[in-house]
């Protein structure tokens, strides 16, 4: 028997509960992982009562920190972290978990900005661990369905994919920090996800032209808790209205290498009937992929009459297979729907990552979002934001060497990743 890897959680807000949660989720699976066996926030009572809610899901209560190295000096064995901070401090904590010797696991986006991406690379480079970014969306067995699909050729030789979201209003999304340029806007924080989806189906982005907005820049306060609810406990300390400094909408015309092309759109300061749709389009035929994390069925609809969103949609699809653990989780190895609540999905969904973690430590092999996958995706969001600063389309290879970066050095300079411009604030 495998020995499970010896684990902490270093952030305990809403993001280390759902990541606890996964860990339960796994456990419940039969399959014993990894164990908790640290927790560490700069807030010693979130370290507290995330180690108390540990103590009840795994029935171990792991030891609390709030330093990073005297964590690692003083618990035994461990091997592994998970980054759960808020984005703005990936850069240095991720980072600094690496440099400890630790397997790091770090929430999406990886860094604010390319040169966080690369600080936190070369962190990895240097140390020789596995660097593995939480990009859960493409562990949705919908969309281990839809990717098969593609590769399967259902619809042909890809030509175009419409990905659309558009709500959100005036409201605060979980936190106000969301809402900043400084210390990572929804359009990022959000979007990140979408830009991996769109790269996961289709291969790597080439180039990007887009426009940004800030529509709102006056944020009300309204329902807080965030998926599943597990960002309640903060929400009493929020103030009524939120200034915004963040672009809440992208709007871009992207580029794939293989020579699709992509019209992304992500709105979230959209009023009235809130929308969402991505549809694929190819030589043969069309994929309607549902939301994220809904469980429900692909529309597949063919040139040949073929139309259908139900199981006959995996006669398409043959090699689409749920490896062992998702199988576990999701109840069959070829799942076309499924029914489960969103905080369920949720945590099936980081469970599996924690169950990747753990066999790329044992094994040697690579995550499936390592860190230059987790960076990718990162450029492809800003290419939209450069692009609206350059007035012009630019390359993700541009974004991604740091060659255009106007837009990001703002941040950067924030974060302490380049010197502030003379004259700014200390």
């Amino acid at each position: 028997m495998v020995e499970p890897i010896r684990l902490a959680i270093v952030g305990c807000g809403g993001m280390g509960r759902r990541r606890l949660a996964g860990i339960a989720e796994l456990k419940r699976a039969g399959e014993h992982a990894v164990d908790l066996v640290a927790v560490c926030d700069l807030n010693e009572r979130n370290a507290e009562d995330l180690a108390d809610e540990a103590k009840v899901l795994l029935g171990a209560r792991p030891a609390v920190f709030t330093d990073l190295a005297a964590m690692t000096r003083q618990t035994d064995a461990l091997e592994a972290a998970g980054c759960t901070t808020d984005s703005g401090s990936h850069h240095r904590v991720a980072a600094d978990l690496l440099a400890l010797g630790l397997h790091t696991l770090c929430e999406k986006p990886l860094a604010l900005t390319i040169r966080g991406c690369d600080r936190i690379m070369a962190a990895a480079e240097r140390s020789g661990k596995i660097l593995s970014v939480a990009e859960n969306y493409r562990r949705d067995p919908i969309n281990r369905l839809a990717r098969a699909l593609i590769a399967d050729g259902a619809i042909g030789a890809p030509q175009f994919v419409m990905e659309t979201a558009v709500r959100g209003r005036d409201s605060v999304i979980i936190t106000p920090w969301r809402r900043q340029k400084l210390t990572g806007t929804i359009t990022l924080d959000a979007g990140v996800h979408n830009a991996d989806i769109l790269q996961y189906y289709l291969g790597d982005a080439v180039s990007a032209f887009g426009q940004t907005r800030l529509y709102e820049p006056t944020r009300v306060v309204r329902e807080t808790a965030g998926p599943g609810g597990f960002y309640a406990g903060w929400a009493a300390n929020l103030p009524p209205t939120v200034e915004a400094t963040g672009e809440d909408a992208i709007f871009g015309l992207i580029t794939f290498a293989a020579g699709a092309l992509g019209q992304w759109v992500e709105h979230h300061a959209g009023h009235g009937l809130p929308f969402r749709h991505r549809m694929l389009f190819g030589t043969r035929g069309s994929l309607a992929v549902p939301e994220d994390r809904t469980g429900q069925p692909i529309r597949l609809t063919l040139d040949d009459g073929f139309d259908a969103a139900d199981e006959r949609v995996l006669d398409y699809a043959p090699s689409y297979r749920l490896d062992r653990v998702a199988t576990a989780l999701f109840g069959e190895e070829r799942p076309w729907t499924y029914d489960f609540d969103f905080p369920t999905t949720d945590r099936k969904l980081i469970a599996l990552e924690y169950a990747e973690l753990a066999d790329c430590i044992r094994t040697g092999a690579a995550p499936e979002v390592d860190g230059a996958t987790g960076k990718r995706a990162v450029a492809l969001v800003y290419a939209l934001f450069e692009s609206h600063v350059a007035n012009r389309p630019v390359t993700i290879a541009e974004v991604e060497s740091g060659a255009v970066d106007a837009y990001q050095h703002e941040i950067d300079a924030h974060l302490g990743l380049i010197p502030k411009p003379a004259g700014a604030d200390a």
